[in-house]
């Protein structure tokens, strides 16, 4: 039985290899960068687990309000009736004041849970690959090697995670805080293309392919800034010392990359 289960999950494993195999090969044919759908595969996954420690953290928090609302509640009301008993009958309602205690017993666990609970705070996600471009357009082979690196940059962030979590933090960092920037590169650059062959021959092309130039450098300049991070991060597994401080190896170079996203965004705003 349990063998029967073992080769059907095997077979299922091989028969959707198969399938993206075959759809990296379409997508090859059609001039989508290799690993694009490795990469949306991962941006709806990292979106899942984001979501799904929101309602987890929000599922605590309501949990702890309960029990602190609840148990003051409980307790309060088991004491006033306690209390009433005592006066009315004379005799002493232990049940009510032993339901009181355990009221205020929960009140307290559930006040202190709830104390302890720090905001929610989302883990750093892996962004959506950028917009797809025309094969032979200006920038096309500058969109394919973006999404090259970042394909990379996942597979190391997997790879790297057992390893040094701290590692792949900072990578999962780097690139939630970088690939924005530079997937809005991408679309402009769809963008220029698509009015330049709207308006073949005419002075508004001719600028649209000059801006796409400039656009496609500064994507190649990004491009270039995740290899080296990614270069990075392969000189930290090479270290005889696993352990060694992330901000000794990897920071550095995750700064210059952030620091260039930056300095774009900067620049589209003057």
């Amino acid at each position: 039985m349990g063998h029967g289960k073992r080769d059907g999950a095997e077979l299922a494993a091989a028969v959707d290899a198969g399938i993206r195999k075959g759809l990296d090969l379409v997508d090859a044919f059609r001039g989508t960068p290799t690993g694009r759908r490795e990469l949306e595969r991962e941006a709806k996954r990292s979106a899942a687990d984001s979501r799904r420690a929101r309602r987890a953290h929000h599922v605590r928090k309501v949990q702890s309000q309960v029990m602190t609302i609840g148990g003051t509640a409980v307790s309060a009301s088991a004491a006033t009736v306690g209390i009433i008993d005592v006066a009315a009958t004379g005799v002493t309602g232990a049940g009510w004041f032993a339901v009181s205690a355990i009221g205020a017993v929960v009140a307290v666990i559930g006040g202190r849970s709830w104390r302890r609970l720090s905001p929610f705070e989302a883990a750093p996600q892996i962004t959506s690959p950028p917009a797809l471009v025309r094969r032979g357009a200006i920038g096309y082979d500058s969109v394919a090697r973006y999404t090259a690196v970042r394909v990379q940059t996942v597979q190391v962030i997997h790879a790297i995670e057992p390893l040094h979590h701290d590692a792949a933090q900072e990578l999962r960092a780097a690139d939630s805080s970088v690939a924005p920037t530079l997937n809005e590169l991408a679309e402009r650059l769809r963008v220029l293309d698509e009015m330049a062959r709207r308006m073949p021959g005419t002075s508004a092309a001719a600028n649209a392919q000059q801006a796409s130039r400039a656009v496609s450098q500064q994507l190649d300049r990004g491009s270039a800034a995740y290899d080296v991070l990614l270069a990075a991060a392969a000189r930290l597994l090479a270290e005889p010392d696993i352990d060694r401080p992330v901000r000794d190896v990897l920071e550095p170079a995750a700064s210059a990359l952030i620091a260039y996203a930056h300095g774009l965004q900067a620049a589209s705003k003057i």
